[in-house]
């Protein structure tokens, strides 16, 4: 094998560094963990796909080819087992999900004897929103991480993952848990008095999040049932795709099914 592992999180970054590796002679092979660890807990892979399962309700039909999250780490292992590296590339930014993946993969790979680096987008961005040209460049002046640094990485993901928090985000330069509605206000402040799409409600706050925090339509959706489940959010129609139903702002009280 020539080349690096290149070790990211979900299928578009993975397909941007492929790109990266067939235009812009980015050398290795890549190898993607399909995850989102900006929310959902992280002590067991079968609660961890349980959790989104949930989820889904009333986004889209559940689908995954596994029965446990932690299914593609093992992958990786017996990978690395039958087809050896010199040096493993994890790709993370400063951003609450891509840093815990990036001390969730010092975890994992504790005592793998391959050299680990890291590749880091620009402050505040993310893997997958960098261009093709600019993964090949960011490439180039990735930083090899030391034993000691190994280790503190994965330290941090113990502490991360015996928190549990449901939700996790990124402040003063380290990931923190925070409560599970911590964002229900972005989806409140921007819901009108009149019947709006939810998949606009849902865009608009996906919008509103602060670039080192971005939370997906899937996790806005979820909260979404979970604000019209307390009433305080109405729809119009029945609940089985994001963009089958439309809502409005529950006013005096009053809950329009």
């Amino acid at each position: 094998m020539t080349g690096p592992l290149h070790l990211t999180q979900g299928d578009h970054a993975a397909a941007l560094l492929r790109e990266a590796s067939g235009v812009h002679a980015l050398a290795g092979t890549v190898f993607p963990i399909p995850e989102d660890l900006s929310h959902g807990p992280l002590d067991d892979g079968i609660g961890r796909l349980a959790y989104f399962r949930a989820c889904c309700a009333g986004f889209a039909n559940w689908t995954s080819p596994h029965t446990d999250a932690f299914t593609p780490w093992l992958d990786l292992l017996a990978r690395l087992d039958q087809m050896p590296v010199t040096e493993i590339v994890i790709w993370a930014g400063d951003n609450a999900s891509e840093a815990t993946f990036l001390a969730m993969a010092c975890a994992w790979l504790q005592a793998r004897p391959e050299i680990l680096s890291r590749a880091s987008p620009p402050p505040s961005a993310y893997t997958g929103q960098c261009t093709p040209a600019q993964l090949a460049s960011l490439h180039r002046t990735r930083v090899r991480l030391d034993q000691p640094m190994r280790q503190s990485l994965a330290e941090d993901f113990v502490r991360l993952r015996a928190e549990n928090a449901p939700i996790r985000r990124w402040e003063n330069g380290r990931v923190i848990g925070v409560p599970i509605d911590r964002y229900d206000d972005l989806l409140l402040h921007a819901c009108p008095t009149a019947w709006t799409p939810a998949a606009r409600l849902v865009g608009t706050a996906m919008a509103a999040c602060d670039p080192a925090n971005l939370m997906s339509d899937l996790f806005f959706s979820s909260r979404l049932q979970a604000l019209m489940i307390a009433g305080r959010i109405a729809h119009d129609k029945p609940r089985t795709t994001l963009s089958g139903y439309s809502v409005r702002l529950v006013s005096n009280g009053v809950f329009v099914a």
